[in-house]
């Protein structure tokens, strides 16, 4: 495993000093010949309050979910006020994703098959599927491709955290911060693009180094700028950990938020060596992470099994809203 993976410092912002040089790892990125962008900490802040919100009616559900008093017909009536999520979730929860014997006819019939926890998921997952098809190719996605990937992250992680013994509850905590995790990409992504540069990874390169081209091409990475998106979300304290953590996993993580660190950092490693919604996959190395599948808490039999799981994930994962 890279030394790097576990990592006891965070990363400052600061503006890039060169172009064509080589990252700490000895590996050199392309910028195309363009000059290093410079960007300050407001050009960032400008960029995030481009994006939409969280629509009021999200927030409202959200809080409903977690509302001991809530019905399925609540949550309906809440759903039902934003035809355009209320259309995505009912594509999602009838995609090949959830398997379900029959097809589900109304929102309070999908609630009630697949619990307020999943319906927490879904929600958020059918209110930023829009912003996760952008056009994210400086970073090496095909079309839709941060969608794509990130469902599957998210699927994957929600595995990790069955076979791992996690609450239903918190298994969906799981599939949300995978689903989110690279939601930074959503800023710096359109950056890239607007001055011409890839940081597209090549052949033999670990995905853990494109933080490092991050910084010296734009300053930031977008775990600290995915960060800065999950507070004007209001998102979940945890969820905004793994946003900003889960590339370098903190030595000082406590054990609960250590584990769901490991698993969606195992399920992103794992989805994408199966090249999904990415123009080339990066192999897996069980050697190389075998410190990762530990502490996401899985054993030799429990990682074989999570491996069986990884086509039906990706095959379920294949939906357009």
């Amino acid at each position: 495993m890279p030394d790097d993976l576990f990592a006891g410092k965070r990363f400052k912002p600061g503006l890039a000093k060169t172009v064509d040089e080589e990252d700490d790892s000895g590996l050199s990125y392309r910028s195309r010949g363009q000059s290093v962008i410079r960007l300050g900490e407001a050009d960032i802040f400008a960029a995030i309050d481009r994006l939409p919100s969280l629509p009021t009616v999200v927030t409202r559900i959200l809080a409903q979910v977690g509302s001991q008093q809530s019905s399925a017909a609540d949550l309906e009536s809440l759903i039902g006020q934003d035809m355009v999520i209320a259309g995505r979730l009912m594509r999602l929860v009838n995609s090949p994703f959830y398997s379900l014997a029959n097809p589900v006819a109304s929102i309070a019939q999908a609630v009630s098959i697949i619990g307020f926890a999943s319906l927490k998921s879904l929600v958020m997952a059918a209110s930023v599927s829009n912003l996760l098809v952008l056009d994210l190719s400086a970073y090496g996605f095909d079309d839709q491709g941060l969608w794509k990937n990130s469902i599957a992250t998210a699927g994957l992680a929600r595995v990790v955290a069955q076979r791992t013994g996690v609450s239903r509850d918190e298994a969906e905590e799981y599939f949300l911060a995978g689903l989110m995790r690279d939601v930074g990409m959503l800023v710096l992504g359109p950056l890239l693009a607007k001055h011409g540069v890839a940081l597209r990874r090549e052949s033999g390169e670990e995905p853990i180094d494109i933080l490092t081209r991050e910084r010296k091409t734009l300053g930031f990475d977008h775990s600290w700028v995915g960060e800065r998106i999950a507070d004007r979300w209001l998102l979940p304290a945890r969820l905004r950990q793994v946003i900003s953590c889960h590339h370098r996993i903190p030595t000082s993580a406590e054990a609960p938020e250590l584990k769901q660190l490991a698993a969606v950092r195992l399920a992103e490693r794992l989805i994408y060596a199966a090249g999904v919604g990415v123009l080339k996959n990066h192999p897996f190395d069980r050697r190389m992470d075998g410190v990762l599948i530990q502490a996401a808490g899985l054993d030799a039999a429990g990682f074989q099994s999570l491996m069986a799981e990884v086509p039906r994930i990706i095959a379920g994962a294949q939906v357009t809203l």
